[in-house]
């Protein structure tokens, strides 16, 4: 690994020009190791929280995670078992199933349906 040249005063950190860190979803950590030296250490940032598809606001029960680390989790722990668990959030996904009762029993029509909605309710 190659060493910065520092000037007095300065501390020297060492660092590993791989090209697999130079991502931007790694993270630049500075560690200081058992002999004192400060080492670049290189990790993976932490994705996004979930968001509803619909009115954006923030899912629960669903993890964040790489998706490797996702694909490690029970099938359960993954996402609500719930109709459109994961993809909305508990208040669309109860406007959704109420708009699909009214069209199925002829309260409403398909043109009363918002069109953000209506790929969910088909």
């Amino acid at each position: 690994m190659p060493r910065r040249k520092s000037k007095k005063g300065t501390t020297k950190i060492q660092t590993s020009g791989r090209p697999r860190h130079k991502s931007s979803s790694m993270k630049k950590i500075r560690r200081r190791t058992p002999s004192g030296k400060t080492k670049i250490v290189y990790k993976h940032k932490k994705p996004g929280k979930h968001k509803c598809a619909v009115c954006g606001a923030l899912l629960h029960g669903k993890p964040r995670g790489r998706p490797v680390e996702i694909k490690r989790l029970n099938k359960s722990k993954r996402k609500p078992e719930r109709p459109f668990g994961g993809k909305l959030c508990s208040k669309c996904s109860r406007k959704i199933q109420s708009l699909r009762a009214k069209l199925k029993h002829g309260v409403i029509k398909e043109e009363d349906i918002p069109l953000s909605l209506m790929k969910y309710v088909k």
